[in-house]
């Protein structure tokens, strides 16, 4: 049976990623910071699918000591993971706050890294393997409501970009995922723009999708891609002063 691993798997899309792998024939492999939501996932698939194995994981991606013990306990190593954990709160917070400046800065990036590292390297060794990680549109240009977290992220595309090349001789495949806007608990407060706003249902489909076909790098919400393009080609000049957007 094919085996996946989905860090993050208890937010709103995590869920539907790690549902969407099961309807697919996946044995799962689910992480998460809240043995509760841990357990009801489990549950919740289970029942749903009763020739699915899942098994749970308490991970906190920004404890980096646990990150190789983690991977050392799995019992058998996943052909392709996702990697969903993420983290966005108020950034005027972040600005002033070090320890939720670092915790952004540390689940988006660092955290993300340092297990991809772990697993990349497996994969090397054995010659085969996918990776999939959600970064965002926010991280291709810096802008005053969330460049902090925009920039952790544009930070994880660019790792995301050369660890792709290193390993694409070596038979690994790196996923980059730039997600838009997603109703989820993260973005609640927020004015999202419904057209450009995807269901997390509907954005985790996308997302398992772009992972088995081994997708280089996508916009899962396709206006995105111009969007992003005509904000990166607008001089330094005039984007500074530009009201906050």
């Amino acid at each position: 049976m094919k085996h996946a691993l989905v860090i993050g798997a208890t937010s709103d899309i995590g869920i539907h990623i790690a549902i969407s792998l099961a309807k697919k024939g996946f044995s799962l492999s689910l992480t998460g910071r809240n043995k509760k939501k841990l357990e009801e996932l489990n549950k919740e698939l289970k029942s749903q699918f009763s020739n699915t194995t899942v098994a749970t994981y308490l991970l906190d991606v920004t404890d980096f000591s646990s990150h190789n013990i983690f991977y050392e306990s799995l019992p058998a190593k996943p052909s392709i993971v996702f990697f969903v954990a993420g983290y966005y709160e108020d950034q005027t917070k972040a600005r002033t706050n070090q320890e939720e400046l670092l915790k952004t800065i540390n689940t988006n990036y660092s955290g993300i890294v340092s297990l991809i590292n772990i697993f990349s390297l497996g994969m090397e060794q054995k010659g085969n393997g996918t990776i999939v990680a959600i970064s965002s549109v926010a991280g291709e240009r810096g802008r005053q409501l969330n460049y902090i977290y925009g920039s952790a992220k544009a930070g994880l595309t660019t790792y995301l970009s050369g660890l792709r090349s290193l390993l694409f001789s070596k038979g690994v495949h790196i996923c980059t995922v730039q997600l838009g806007p997603v109703y989820t608990k993260m973005s609640e407060g927020h004015n999202l723009i419904p057209w450009l706003t995807l269901q997390p249902k509907s954005a985790a489909e996308h997302i398992v999708n772009a992972g088995l076909k081994k997708k280089d790098l996508i916009y899962i919400r396709w206006p995105w891609r111009w969007i992003m393009f005509g904000i990166r080609i607008i001089p330094e000049w005039i984007f500074k002063r530009l009201p906050p957007f």
